[in-house]
């Protein structure tokens, strides 16, 4: 029996004889009333039982009325007998309300006690975990390389004379990169990197859990700070070879102390993630400076060059407040795999926050192509305007250990440092020979000495589990921040070579990439200039992914003709597909994305196969549909002004793949059905009490429609986007008419900035007793998490709006759950689990 499986039985135990003594209780002061013919007596009676219910010493009826200002009305002989009637009335509901919390109670320590008690779960088949893990190790151990990298076109890159300054500038601000990563690590950095490690599910079970449990140790928090850095003070000592490295850097720690309790495992990734940061940011600081700078330089010599009729004091004041806005778009995207702040989600992460107040980069890429767009149409509506969705065929695994010690050297990296991170790239891995069993062996290199020592082993003794010991020549370690950074160091020079040939930002998160303009010169070089970079550095587009749309101005005869005359330009093919971002697809028809049902649905019927899997616990079911319903809606991009019916529509494809998931049911419906047969639960059970918090006694079920109803909130379009005049359009609004982004009619510029704006869930205006129940169910949050708390989310707020009177009619209160009942051990643990088995 596991130490979850244990707390629950204990919680069992006691929700069990609390329910049969509060039943007794409450039996007993029916009975003692059943017979008394006075009201008032009765109703004292009611008091006087009601008062003596408690648990754990602790009052269940605590808002009980005061009788002694009754008992003076009714021995004056003052006429309240309706008043008097009521308020029995209102006791015996009380009455009826404390024996549903005592029944409650049972039942949610039953639900809890079935979701502990599902340790091994998984929603995978073992076949296709089997089939899923061969393959990537295949895929590891093959080296499979498309093309050798041509390391010349990287050098004729860094000395391009227009370029040549900012590199050399960014060599002088890495001087000090050493000393940098080799700071002391403090406390605070440990948490925050701890802190990002338990809320990322990427992270493997064993270091979230272990995270967890250094988070509430100080002791062990400095005893992580002092190993970092004296590790990092030692980083050129250590080889990192895979038999000795544990051993090495352990000798380092104990130099000065002896240090018991470090897990080798979860300090490696912190050191690998610390060293990652600090590199990325010191990189992030010296590109934005000279690469950023630079394009924003150009820009304002093409708004310079042009007779414009405000002067240049008005112009600086009105750049300094829009233009300016444009730029730090660009800038968030810039290097966007590294983490704005620590602490905070992961940038790309697909999971929205309940309170959903943050746009992710991979949410900013479709809100700036939104805009780019949509302006364009308004703006420029006798151009054709062009867009390319790219998308890179194993990321992570094609990169060459060539390319990127190049680009190391290159780029002004010190020689120290580069040698650190090519003995991070070069860490062999330890895989057990059985699982390569059904592999090819052709294609599976396996050097003769490392041969010649397996059979030895095998010798030695056969039932010692068979070792192949591989260092690869391809790819960076996955969920590594140091191989974030290494990853959008080469795709920073992508951008940097696409934009100095064609003059055209890229839009891009990770290996998620859009190009788009009316200039069909520029988007012809700026894709051709794509393929080149991926060619020339062994680099591989997933042809089933690439996109292209145009829209095609009035003007024009036909789309035909504007494709042919795109085609003489390129020197690839064109995409056959439309551009995709999440689950939306570009549509020519409406000029705008839209909702892609197909792909979508695809998903949806994989999900429907895992999901309704028999003997999945109920909570397990509903924190999986929680994952992936908030998945599914964070891919249709609700906080992005697509357009005014874009929110609605996403609500009603949520209601869908409800329907679809559980064959035409809504999922509370389905979860009523399955709580009554599961654990023969008899009488009423508000749906409410399904999507409240599982720290508050729900089940915490996620309700679409109350986190879209906040951000429909605070949706606003601007009456008229853009000026209509055609005739001041152009010569007004335009500078540059292959690049309208630079506008100076304040008007139109304002509505393109407005559409860059995300959509935040807006708080609900809340009457006196509304805000009532917030304030207790902010307080008893305080109770059962041992913190104090101020606020309440905005989507729990939404929550109690809609469904908190359900709840209040119910039970009488939302603290329906004693706090000594909801067990935090176990939700912590069994949130960790939930999310592992979805991965």
């Amino acid at each position: 029996m596991s130490e979850n499986q244990f707390i629950a039985n204990i919680k069992k135990k006691e929700s069990s004889l609390q329910r049969i003594k509060l039943l007794k209780h409450y039996d007993r002061i029916l009975k003692t009333i059943k017979n008394q013919k006075s009201t008032m007596k009765r109703i004292r009676l009611l008091v006087r039982g009601l008062e003596s219910a408690t648990f754990a010493q602790v009052p269940l009826h605590k808002d009980l009325p005061n009788l002694k200002p009754i008992q003076f009305e009714v021995s004056i002989g003052s006429k309240i007998e309706n008043k008097l009637e009521k308020m029995e009335k209102d006791l015996l509901n009380k009455l009826e309300q404390g024996k549903r919390r005592a029944v409650y109670a049972t039942f949610f320590s039953d639900l809890l006690e079935e979701w502990a008690s599902n340790e091994d779960l998984k929603i995978h088949d073992e076949e296709e975990r089997s089939n899923c893990e061969q393959g990537a190790i295949k895929k590891w151990l093959n080296n499979k390389q498309f093309k050798e990298p041509d390391l010349g076109f990287l050098r004729e890159l860094t000395k391009k004379k227009d370029l040549q300054k900012s590199f050399n500038d960014i060599k002088y601000s890495l001087l000090d990169l050493p000393s940098r990563i080799t700071q002391k690590v403090m406390q605070e950095e440990v948490k925050q990197h701890l802190n990002e490690i338990t809320s990322s599910y990427k992270h493997c079970l064993r270091n979230r859990k272990l995270a967890i449990k250094t988070l509430k140790d100080t002791v062990l928090l400095n005893e992580y700070a002092g190993a970092l850095t004296i590790s990092l003070e030692n980083l050129e000592s250590v080889d990192w070879n895979l038999e000795t490295s544990y051993l090495q850097t352990r000798t380092i720690w104990i130099k000065t102390k002896f240090r018991t309790y470090i897990d080798y495992g979860l300090y490696q990734t912190l050191l690998w993630n610390i060293i990652g940061e600090r590199i990325g940011y010191s990189l992030k600081s010296c590109f934005t400076s000279n690469i950023v700078r630079r394009i924003e330089i150009k820009d304002d010599k093409i708004v310079k060059q042009k007779n414009h009729k405000t002067n240049r004091e008005s112009y600086y004041s009105y750049y300094n407040s829009t233009v300016k806005k444009n730029h730090s778009v660009y800038s968030d995207l810039f290097m966007g795999l590294l983490k704005s702040s620590l602490g905070s989600s992961s940038q790309t992460d697909y999971n929205m926050q309940s309170s959903g107040k943050t746009i992710t980069h991979f949410h900013r890429i479709i809100q700036l192509l939104n805009a780019k767009i949509t302006a364009s149409k308004e703006i420029n509506p006798d151009l054709n305007y062009y867009v390319f969705g790219i998308d890179f065929k194993n990321y992570f695994d094609q990169f060459d250990h060539q390319v990127v010690a190049k680009i190391l050297h290159l780029v002004g990296f010190p020689s120290s440092v580069v040698r650190l991170i090519l003995k991070f790239l070069k860490i062999p891995f330890k895989i057990p020979a059985k699982k390569l069993n059904d592999l090819n062996e052709k294609e599976i290199e396996i050097e003769e000495e490392e041969e010649k020592k397996e059979e030895e082993k095998e010798k030695e003794k056969e039932t010692e589990e068979e070792f192949i010991i591989k260092k690869s020549l391809n790819g960076l370690p996955m969920n590594y921040t140091l191989s974030n950074t290494l990853s959008e160091l080469i795709m920073t020079l992508l951008e940097i070579y696409v934009y100095n040939e064609s003059e055209i930002r890229i839009i891009r998160c990770v290996d998620d990439m859009y190009i788009c303009s009316n200039s069909q010169i520029k988007i012809s070089k700026a894709y051709n200039a794509i393929q080149i970079f991926c060619e020339k550095l062994g680099m591989e587009l997933n042809l089933d992914k690439l996109g292209f749309n145009v829209l095609v101005s009035k003007k024009e005869k036909s789309k035909s003709d504007v494709v042919n005359n795109l085609k003489q330009l390129l020197n690839y093919p064109l995409p056959e597909n439309s551009v995709t971002w999440g689950y939306l697809i570009f549509s020519e028809v409406i000029g705008t994305f839209i909702i892609n049902k197909k792909k979508l649905f695809e998903s949806v019927d994989w999900l429907k196969e895992k999901i309704n899997k028999k003997n999945i616990p109920i909570v397990t079911k509903v924190n999986l549909f929680n994952i992936f319903i908030k998945y599914y809606i964070s891919l249709m991009a609700p906080m992005v002004k697509i357009s005014r019916d874009h929110l609605p529509n996403i609500g009603k494809i949520a209601i869908e793949i409800e329907k679809k998931l559980f064959n035409g049911n809504r999922f509370d419906t389905e979860l009523i059905q399955n709580i009554r047969k599961r654990f023969q639960f008899e009488g009423k059970f508000p749906k409410a009490l399904l999507y409240f918090p599982i720290t508050a006694g729900g089940l915490g079920l996620w309700r679409s429609a109350s986190y879209l109803t906040g951000l429909n909130e605070n949706l606003s379009f601007l009456s008229s986007m853009f000026l209509p005049d055609s005739q001041t359009r152009e010569k007004d609004y335009i500078i540059n008419s292959e690049d309208w982004e630079f506008i100076i009619n304040n008007k139109a510029y304002s509505a393109y900035c407005g559409l860059l704006d995300g959509i935040s869930q807006a708080n609900p205006s809340l009457t006196s007793e509304q805000q009532k129940r917030v304030d207790d169910f902010i307080s008893r949050g305080t109770e059962v998490g041992g913190t104090k708390r101020v606020n309440l989310n905005t989507y729990y707020q939404w929550i109690i709006i809609f469904l908190g009177e359900d709840v209040i009619s119910h039970f009488g209160t939302f603290r329906f759950l004693i706090t000594q009942l909801v067990p935090m051990q176990i939700i912590i643990s069994g949130r960790l689990k939930d999310t592992e088995i979805t991965v």
